[in-house]
This record gives structure tokens, C-alpha cells and sequence, in this order.
């Protein structure tokens, strides 16, 4: 659906770009920045408690001196993911899809040549008893279909 040339899109509304674009930068404000700020200043005060402990003589609060940057770390991490896909798993998706693209099955020309199912001896009577077994159980019950109850 095109765009009217005059702005001018379903009932009246009217929309222009430099709106648009500042509704996307408050919404970025409050759903990324502001978010990672505040979690940004929890950590930081976290690991200023921490080592404040830790020099106090509290051992496990080493531990978590160490673990309140990670987290800031992966807080930063998750933002420019956000920030550069608007989602955390497209961009990995994205890639995926192209590796797996590039070793599709449909394009793999050396393919092994598929092995002959193992023949067993003319004489082997439990064998033939198993497949007689396992023939009736796919008459009664196909495979895929729902189970008979």
C-alpha cells in the first residue's frame, strides 16, 4: 500500500517523518537507554557494596564482586542487540539461516552412496519371527498414525 503524497493516511491522520522519527527515539529512550541506565547503576553500586565488603574480610563477596560487572557486561551486550536488530534473536537467526543455507542437504554433491541393508542368513528363525512381529504391529498401528485405544 502506497503512501498518499500529501501525508495524509486513513482517517485524516497525518504523519510526517521527523515525527516518526522522534517517537522512535522516546520509545528507544524509555524500552533501551533508560532501562540499561538503571540497570548500569545497580550494578555499579552493587560492586561498589561488594568490594566494599570484600576489603572488609567477607570471602563470598569477592564472588560477587566479580559477577555485578558480568552482568552490567551482558546488560550492554542485550542493549545493542536491541539496538542494532530490535531483537535478540534476529540477527542470530539471520546468520544461522545462512549457514545452514550454505550446507544445505539440497546442495551437498558428495553424498555417500547409502549402504545396503544387512541380509541375514535364509535360515535365521527368530529373525523371521521379529519381522513377522513387527509386520503386524504396522498393520494394526501405522506408523504416524494415532495409537488405537
Amino acid at each position: 500500500m502506497t503512501e498518499p503524497e500529501d501525508g495524509v493516511r486513513g482517517e485524516g491522520a497525518v504523519t510526517s517523518a521527523p515525527h516518526e522519527r522522534r517517537r522512535q527515539r522516546l520509545r528507544d529512550l524509555w524500552q533501551l537507554h533508560l532501562p540499561l541506565a538503571i540497570v548500569l547503576v545497580i550494578c555499579a553500586s552493587a560492586t561498589i557494596i561488594e568490594a566494599r565488603r570484600a576489603g572488609e574480610g567477607v570471602w563470598r563477596a569477592w564472588a560477587y564482586m566479580v559477577e555485578w560487572p558480568i552482568i552490567g557486561l551482558f546488560a550492554v551486550w542485550i542493549w545493542n542487540r536491541y539496538r542494532r536488530h530490535g531483537s535478540l534473536t534476529r540477527g542470530l537467526a539471520d546468520r544461522w539461516k545462512a549457514h545452514v543455507a550454505q550446507y544445505s542437504v539440497d546442495d551437498r554433491t558428495d553424498d555417500p552412496p547409502a549402504a545396503p541393508p544387512p541380509t541375514a542368513s535364509p535360515d535365521d528363525a527368530e529373525l523371521d519371527a521379529w519381522r513377522d512381529y513387527v509386520d503386524e504391529l504396522h498393520r494394526r498401528e501405522p506408523p504416524g498414525a494415532p495409537p488405537a485405544g
